[in-house]
């Protein structure tokens, strides 16, 4: 049917609809009906109308009719009434008519035309008939008494529908007993492990287990999928907020496995970009180690930001390609500037700087896997101090408006030359900041990201892949993890933030969570891909490596913790320090190592930190 045809038939039922309630309403009132037939059902016939087209009524579509059409359709019916009762009276003084005809009418037509709206979009779901396929369908339990299950519910009420849903468990003792669309709410999640809800399983021969619940926590998951692996069925869980485009184009309520980012059992970080976008748009943002998990996230939200110009710099060729041709896909191309850049060149940075003149710089640049720097202290304290500190003159001299470091947790109390490298970062930065240099200069301090070039996930995958051994240094060992886009949002707010901060010089700490246990982190990734440990595939326990801590730490001892407007960052303050003998230091650091004198480089970075201690396995030393 063409959609003037469709128009026209669905104007006619309307007027008709209000024809019959308002002679039913006349009927009710009066048992008659009025003299002037030809002329009330004109008037009434095209109020009708007047008032549906008006307020938009023909621009929804019946299949999807809620409770926000019915408030349209209340509307129009109310105009309706008042525009009969004007034209009627304009005519007639509306003297054979009682004026509670008038009221009766309204609920009339107001019944009539949103209850066939209702009515045609519960049949057109065949929502009123009854379900034949059930036992065709997947049979499922859900956690987590949401939102989200109730849109799972229906969904699969429908004729299509993927699931036969068999109960809900949530630990909101306040919804215990109760129903979702008629699927009982059975108790709390702990529940399902117990042998009354083993035999619900097994009788009803469920083979999924969807988590519905956004907000569920690490540990809930965690023995959800050692209990899924141990009866043998599938959990899966139902996209999140921030996947919510992406599930819409293949299938909004479709579960999906669950994944390594689930297991980190943390609440979703949402914030205003207003202000963020504000400062973004229509300046020329470099970020060093573009190619990076860290620098490629930053680019990519960043390139949505509309800013005037985005430079990708990195030292590795493919990295650098990779990320200009993903960035390409979201800007003009016209709008990137991808230079090969080594930050530890003076020359080029300096050149990169006068040619470009950033407004803001993302120092994402930095040699961080803890094994490769013990093997190789001077290219850790040349890239990690000396390229941070390059960065950061040249940003004073083009009066670059911010820059921000990118740190990391094994800067506290460090053990490694990576770890001591980046806190030597940290302070230089710090100190500076305390100058007050036009510059701001903010420092941004988190653990493990996901997936990182520097994570161990990459290495625990690519075992799992060749069929194991999984190898873990430590069963106790613990880390904090955080997702990248997570990570990359705090980072950007603490731009924001640090830029209405009047005292200078502290660290934005992102706050983590609680730390994982690696151990737990392997058998849970072996769990995903199927597999189950110390059965499927091993573990084994390698030992510490060199400069490798058991536990890391966000803060040092002697740093202050204040809170900020947002409740995951805070920042520490430290100790201040005499800036030039901060700068002298790492000078004489540079010139040493010019000199190939290592050693003595190495004495002068713990003369900067003290509470560096050199692991006595490390054979440089």
């Amino acid at each position: 049917m063409s959609p003037i045809s469709r128009f026209l038939l669905i104007c006619n039922i309307d007027g008709i609809l209000s024809i019959i309630a308002f002679y039913g309403a006349y009927w009710l009132r009066l048992e008659s009906f009025p003299a002037e037939l030809i002329i009330n059902t004109i008037v009434v016939f095209f109020a009708s109308i007047f008032s549906f087209v008006l307020l938009g009524v023909y621009k929804r579509i019946w299949r999807y009719s809620s409770t926000d059409d019915l408030l349209i359709i209340t509307k129009a019916t109310l105009m309706t009434v008042i525009l009969t009762a004007f034209s009627l009276f304009l005519m007639t003084r509306l003297e054979d008519m009682p004026r509670s005809t008038m009221i009766i009418y309204f609920i009339l037509l107001t019944i009539l035309s949103g209850g066939i709206r209702i009515s045609y979009r519960l049949l057109r779901d065949k929502t009123l008939a009854p379900i034949h396929n059930i036992n065709e369908r997947i049979k499922v339990i859900l956690i987590g008494a949401a939102d989200e299950a109730e849109a799972l519910i229906r969904t699969s009420h429908k004729p299509d529908g993927p699931y036969h849903i068999l109960g809900i468990f949530d630990n909101d003792k306040n919804k215990w007993g109760r129903k979702i669309r008629d699927v009982d709410i059975i108790g709390p999640i702990d529940n399902i492990f117990i042998s009354k809800s083993n035999l619900l399983l097994k009788s009803q021969k469920i083979t999924k287990i969807i988590i519905t619940d956004p907000k569920i926590s690490r540990i809930d998951i965690d023995l959800l999928l050692k209990y899924t692996d141990k009866i043998g069925i599938s959990l899966a869980r139902l996209p999140k907020i921030s996947e919510l485009d992406e599930a819409i184009e293949n299938n909004g309520n479709k579960a999906r496995p669950i994944n390594i980012e689930d297991l980190l059992g943390r609440a979703e970080t949402r914030f205003d970009k207003t202000n963020l976008t504000n400062l973004i748009k229509n300046k020329t943002i470099l970020i060093t180690g573009a190619g990076g998990t860290i620098g490629s996230e930053l680019a990519s939200q960043i390139a949505d930001m509309k800013p005037k110009y985005i430079i990708l710099s990195d030292y590795s060729e493919y990295a650098l390609w990779t990320i200009t041709d993903k960035i390409s896909t979201k800007i003009k191309e016209e709008k990137i500037i991808s230079i090969l850049l080594d930050t530890r060149d003076k020359n080029a940075v300096e050149k990169t700087f006068n040619t470009n003149k950033p407004d803001i710089v993302l120092h994402t640049a930095a040699l961080k896997h803890v094994p490769i720097c013990e093997q190789h202290p001077s290219d850790a304290i040349r890239t990690n101090i000396l390229g941070t500190k390059i960065i950061a003159e040249n940003a004073i001299k083009f009066k670059t408006k911010i820059m921000v470091l990118i740190s990391t947790d094994k800067a506290v109390e460090p053990t490694n030359f990576m770890g001591a490298s980046k806190r030597a970062a940290e302070i230089y930065i710090q100190n500076l900041d305390r100058e007050k240099h036009s510059t701001n200069f903010v420092t941004v301090r988190f653990g493990n990201v996901l997936g990182s070039t520097g994570s161990v996930i990459p290495l625990f995958q690519n075992q799992i892949l060749r069929g194991g051994p999984i190898k873990v240094t430590h069963k106790d060992t613990t880390r904090f993890f955080m997702s990248v886009k997570e990570a990359v949002e705090l980072v950007l707010i603490s731009l924001t933030n640090s830029l209405n901060t009047k005292e200078r010089g502290g660290i934005n700490v992102l706050q983590m969570g609680e730390p994982m246990k690696i151990d737990n982190l392997a058998k849970q990734l072996a769990r995903l891909s199927g597999l189950t440990p110390g059965k499927d595939i091993q573990i084994i326990y390698t030992g510490l490596r060199v400069g490798e801590k058991l536990h890391e730490k966000l803060f040092h001892k002697d740093e202050k913790k204040i809170t900020t407007d947002h409740p995951d960052i805070l920042i520490a303050k430290s100790r201040e320090l005499n800036f030039l003998k901060i700068n002298d230091i790492i000078n004489k650091m540079d010139e040493l190592l010019i000199k190939n004198k290592e050693r003595e480089a190495i004495k002068k970075l713990k003369e900067l930190i003290p509470e560096f201690s050199i692991d006595p396995k490390n054979k440089i030393h």
